[in-house]
């Protein structure tokens, strides 16, 4: 597993994750419990950015797909996949062939979860876009439950309307609450990390740190993304064994600016 955070902010969209890769096997019991045991991590990148047109593309979960990492597989498909003219029939598209190739993988049904983003005009404004893309289908404490071959893509449903989003958007960010979706591993407890980082850097500002003024820029946004990526991996490094380490190693970060 992994922590994956998009950041959409008044100059753009941000998309964060860690670096470590579990490496683990999976096996049952005579009585019919399942146990994974972890014994390992490696590092790969588990974000790009798509530079024509520009799109963010993240994943948490399984690891490989065929005989490639998950983040090369996915930068094979978009760049080979029959042009696609929005970010709905991507979606569409990567959900059907990852059916196909996990039907065809055959094994284990391991969780998946693939997040793109970027930005599209709508009725005459340009927005951004969030599509999740997953094979869990669960909802409540238990999401990850559910895991099944079939995958759904979900769009992330804005709370107003398409000329009111960038204004609503830039309200949250003055206030150092920039709207933000995640996936990963303990959810919880990221949360209770991140406000707590907001709500530091929020006094430094308030209080005229020499190096924190409000973010006023996508690459202060950047940093803030960065932070909390590696705060997060520092608490698995502290409070986790060393076949634990589901977070950590660092920390990627790829960006778009509102177009």
């Amino acid at each position: 597993m992994s922590i994956l955070l998009i950041e959409v902010v008044p100059q753009g969209m941000i998309l964060g994750a860690d670096r470590n890769i579990s490496e683990r096997t999976q096996y049952s019991t005579l009585d019919g419990k399942t146990v994974i045991h972890n014994y390992g991590q490696s590092q790969h990148s588990k974000i790009f950015r798509w530079p024509k047109p520009q799109i963010l593309v993240g994943y948490v979960g399984l690891s490989e797909i065929g005989t490639k990492p998950t983040d090369e597989w996915l930068f094979d498909f978009i760049g080979n996949s029959p042009k696609w003219n929005t970010l709905t029939e991507l979606a569409e598209s990567l959900s059907h062939s990852m059916e196909k190739q996990l039907e065809s993988d055959g094994g284990e049904t391991r969780l998946l979860i693939i997040m793109i983003g970027g930005f599209e005009e709508r009725n005459g404004v340009m927005v951004p876009l969030l599509y999740e893309i997953r094979n869990y289908h669960a909802a409540g404490p238990k999401t990850y439950d559910d895991i099944r071959k079939e995958f759904a893509f979900i769009e992330v449903k804005w709370p107003v309307e398409n000329k009111e989003l960038k204004d609503w958007i830039k309200q949250y960010a003055d206030q150092y609450e920039p709207y933000w979706v995640h996936q990963g591993e303990d959810l919880g407890t990221f949360n209770a990390i991140e406000v707590m980082l907001r709500n530091a850097f929020r006094v430094l500002c308030i209080q005229e740190h020499p190096e924190h003024n409000f973010p006023q820029t996508l690459n202060d946004w950047e940093r803030q993304v960065r932070m909390a990526v590696l705060t997060y991996g520092a608490y698995f490094q502290a409070y986790k064994g060393p076949h634990e380490q589901l977070v950590g190693g660092g920390a990627d970060i790829v960006s778009i600016e509102w177009p």
